[in-house]
């Protein structure tokens, strides 16, 4: 769909008219309710028998007290600390004294040391002064940011025990202070309608203090404004974020709520600087910035033709025709579309895929050694053009933790002139191929001199497909990834490849999904107490976090298995991971790992 400005009067009203009927419907049917018919609560954990649940929150409303006085250091705050704790309080140091530094780049300085056990500080005055000694290198306190995030909870009789993860950022006199620990706490237990009292609070493992020195406090400063404001796109589009979007375009043209829209970076019009490639969601046109030797970048998206309305989902600028300029490969909700450039920022279409729709990440690599990049589409939900679908009924990954009902994904083998084969099947790459794949990346893992694929999948298990062409034969793909050690079962959402350890061989870091109710509910015996040992371990992997995997020589997989260093990396908390890529951000020649994350955001909190 190329963009235009139709008259959409007409379908906004009707959909406007359909809404209004909709609430009213709604309101109709809570009149309806008497003053004695209870609404019932879905998510209370409380009348569900979950008391651990309903502990958390309890805990985690206790711990706020900590967060308000970190942050203003006051009589009230003081107050509330003495209705946090019991009178028999006793806690441990929480930033340790022996701290030693592990790690300098001159201005970034890395502090670690075990935590302190012995139990020093009593009563509310002395959480309160170990709170002041752990946010002693901040200035005046300076408002630091603090969250929690409660992993673990243990009910006994008449006293409980939670385990929270601990993160404060702040401004120094120099710069900027970042604190991470694994808190322990002991709580008694109140009658109901009171709050639990904090007995005892310990770190335990290492805590870690980070130093930034410098005027801007951040080691990055978000130039955006200063790169793209300048564009009219800038106001009109850009600045404003989806949930502004969803209220303005009808559901018929493809908004995305959640934002699944990737970049590609190129350069296209030869000059040596990288573009932009920027997709969007449905009704609003794609971009093409192209980067000014003054830093700035400037759109010309109508221009080059390539301003797409539909939905896109993906975008990759790659040389297709060994032509020595950028073309332009865009995954939309109806096709896969392939773009010629000429060098210098234009492109023409030159093929669309309809059975490619939807493709969610994109990875070119020559795998059949002829010397032409071949294209490889990951694709997550299935359409109803896909065999198992329907126009009303699209499947829900099932199992959650194990799925094969997901849309497949292809493999476009490039013969030259912009002709393109669906290789997928006479590859074997359509093994194991409906896991709901969020993204793919190719690698020669085994070093054997053909690249190797491995896709991270949402809702099954990863795969990991050797390439095992044989000298003057077809390449054929297999999956070697339970053998190899990484299937990662986890709701993988990215994959990037990198040398972590500087061994020569290629490692593995997989972006996955962190949850701290999962890590707390699933450990817990009341879940799913009818599921297999086998079944429960996988789906509390689910909520582990993000994978490492070091590329180790071995007898299997090709002479190469991976060894799981993701806890021991200390790599695990990437949050909500929605991407991730090994970068050596500081140029010292080690790979540095940067993870992208977050979640949906409502202009009220208790919107879902």
């Amino acid at each position: 769909m190329k963009p235009s400005l139709p008259a959409l009067s007409l379908r906004v009203a009707l959909l406007v008219l359909g809404a209004a009927l909709l609430v009213a419907v709604v309101c109709l049917a809570a009149s309806a309710q008497t003053a004695s018919t209870p609404v019932p609560r879905r998510d209370d954990p409380g009348q569900d028998g979950w008391r651990t649940e309903a502990f958390q929150s309890a805990a985690g409303a206790q711990l706020r007290r900590i967060k308000d006085y970190l942050g203003h250091p006051s009589d009230a705050s003081r107050t509330g600390l003495g209705e946090l704790v019991t009178a028999d309080f006793a806690g441990a140091e929480l930033r340790p004294t022996d701290l030693r530094e592990v790690w300098n780049r001159g201005s970034i300085r890395v502090s670690r040391a075990s935590a302190a056990q012995d139990l020093r500080y009593r009563g509310a005055a002395g959480l309160a002064a170990a709170l002041d000694r752990l946010v002693g290198p901040l200035a005046d306190h300076a408002e630091p940011r603090v969250k929690f995030k409660i992993v673990h909870v243990d009910l006994r009789a008449g006293e409980a025990t939670t385990r929270q993860i601990f993160s404060l950022t702040g401004r120094t006199a120099s710069g900027s202070i970042e604190q991470h620990a694994t808190w322990e706490a002991e709580w008694a237990l109140a009658p109901e309608g009171e709050s639990p009292r904090l007995r005892r609070l310990k770190a335990v493992g290492d805590f870690e203090e980070n130093r930034f020195d410098g005027d801007t406090g951040t080691l990055f400063s978000d130039r955006t404004a200063g790169v793209l404001g300048h564009n009219a796109s800038w106001d009109d589009q850009l600045r404003r974020g989806t949930w502004s979007w969803l209220g303005e375009i009808e559901a018929s043209l493809g908004p995305d709520l959640v934002g699944h829209t990737g970049l590609a970076i190129g350069d296209v019009d030869g000059d040596g600087l990288e573009d932009l490639y920027a997709p969007q969601a449905g009704g609003l046109p794609n971009r093409l910035f192209l980067h000014k030797p003054d830093g700035t970048a400037s759109d010309r998206s109508a221009w080059a033709g390539v301003d797409w309305l539909d939905r896109s989902q993906s975008a990759l600028l790659v040389d297709l025709d060994d032509d020595g300029d950028k073309d332009l490969v865009v995954g939309t909700f109806s096709a896969l579309l392939l773009m010629e450039g000429d060098g210098k920022g234009r492109f023409s279409p030159r093929i669309a895929f309809r059975q490619v729709s939807y493709a969610y990440s994109l990875a070119a690599a020559d795998y059949d050694l002829d010397g032409d990049l071949d294209l490889y589409a990951s694709r997550y939900t299935p359409l109803p053009e896909d065999p198992g679908a329907t126009v009303d009924v699209v499947p829900k990954p099932l199992p959650y933790h194990d799925a094969e009902n997901g849309a497949p994904n292809f493999l476009l083998r490039n013969d030259g002139g912009w002709r393109f084969t669906d290789a997928t099947r006479e590859t074997g790459l359509d093994a194991d191929n409906r896991r709901w794949s969020f993204a793919a990346s190719w690698e020669d893992f085994d070093l054997d001199g053909d690249p190797d694929l491995y896709v991270a999948n949402d809702f099954g298990r990863n795969c990991l497909y050797r390439n095992d062409r044989e000298k003057g034969g077809p390449p054929r793909f297999v999956n070697v990834a339970a053998r190899a050690g990484v299937e990662d079962v986890a709701s993988g959402m990215s994959v990037s490849w990198g040398d972590a350890d500087r061994d020569g061989r290629m490692d593995l870091y997989v972006g996955n999904m962190f949850s701290s109710a999962g890590n707390r509910i699933t450990f817990q015996n009341e879940f799913q107490p009818g599921m297999s040992a086998e079944d429960k371990a996988m789906v509390q992997r689910l909520a582990r976090g993000n994978s490492l995997f070091l590329n180790r020589a071995g007898s299997d997989a090709g002479g190469v298995t991976f060894s799981d260093a993701s806890l021991d990396a200390g790599v695990t908390l990437g949050r909500w991971a929605w991407s991730s890529i090994f970068v050596d951000l500081d140029n010292d020649g080690w790979e540095d790992l940067f993870v992208a994350n977050g979640y949906l955001t409502a202009p009220a909190e208790d919107d879902l």
